[in-house]
């Protein structure tokens, strides 16, 4: 079998040509000699080339490292920063950074990361022939008319309860409107439906929020709330049984909250006020769907 012998030049001309990014199959066609040539030179002159990361991107890991934050900063955010801040720095992709995390790249780990992505059920869809339609203010989702959808409009909120522990009757009531994502939070000292209702209206009537529409659950907290629906004079509807992503904005909130008041946390010594630093730190988030806006910005834009 006979092997080409590379020259002092040829080789040279190869260290440039891989260097400048170049795969071995291209920098053989390039030159014109064989690609085996090539990997056995490389075999013998290099190592399995790595990309030196934190030479690479140094100035961007400090800063993803000192400014990440899982409840208020995640990822996307810490890059938008970043690449405003810093313009002519390397700086990764968003799927390169969680690449790194997948395969413990960088410091930065997957119990780190803000939330996990679900796969949602969208089966078992409710029918509604068992609903009475002459009650106008309470009526299933099915019915809500569809420009609510379209979310270019304050008002139209998403309500639901956070529980913490077993057996406590203390719950979090989380209200959001759809189009700002704007989060209200209250504590509720009991679950009954009609306590509940009254906690609520007065809430809403305290902050003057503003209310064209409510949508909630099945749960049994809210079964007493089309009173208050009643006396805003505007429509509740309630979703289908098992199908929360019906609600989407409110359970993509509940788990912004959830960084703030884990799962299985005792609800019973939180406070009103750390409730209201939540709400503020919550709608003072840069937000993707929004050019990184916040909620304060979308609120004061359709005003």
């Amino acid at each position: 079998m006979h092997y080409t012998q590379l020259t002092t030049e040829k080789k040279a001309q190869i260290d440039i040509l891989l260097e400048q990014g170049l795969s071995m199959r291209k920098t053989a066609n390039v030159l014109r000699i064989s690609h085996s040539t090539i990997s056995r030179y490389k075999a013998g002159i290099y190592k399995k080339r790595k990309i030196n990361l934190e030479k690479k991107y140094d100035i961007f890991l400090r800063y993803l490292y000192s400014h990440y934050d899982r409840k208020t900063c995640s990822i996307e955010i810490c890059i938008y920063k970043f690449m405003k801040q810093y313009l002519n720095i390397n700086c990764p992709t968003v799927k390169q950074v969680y690449n790194w995390i997948n395969n413990g790249k960088i410091e930065l780990t997957k119990n780190n990361l803000c939330y996990k992505k679900h796969k949602s059920n969208k089966s078992n869809m409710m029918s509604h022939t068992k609903w009475n339609f002459d009650n106008k203010t309470v009526l299933p989702i099915s019915l809500r008319p569809k420009y609510i959808n379209k979310r270019d409009e304050l008002g139209h909120l998403e309500i639901d309860s956070i529980l913490g522990k077993r057996n406590e009757y203390q719950s979090i009531i989380s209200i959001v409107d759809r189009c700002s994502r704007k989060v209200w939070l209250i504590k509720a000292e009991y679950k009954n439906e009609y306590y509940i209702d009254k906690l609520i209206y007065n809430f809403i009537l305290k902050n003057e929020i503003l209310v064209r529409s409510i949508t909630v659950d099945n749960g049994l907290e809210f079964q007493a709330l089309g009173l208050t629906a009643k006396k805003l004079g505007v429509k509740l509807y309630k979703c289908d049984p098992y199908c929360s992503f019906q609600r989407g904005t409110n359970e993509r909130t509940n788990a912004l909250v959830r960084r703030f008041i884990p799962k299985g946390s005792s609800m019973k010594y939180i406070s009103q006020i750390y409730l209201d630093n939540i709400c503020f730190d919550i709608n003072c988030m840069p937000r993707k769907m929004f050019d990184y806006k916040c909620s304060f910005d979308v609120q004061l834009k359709y005003n």
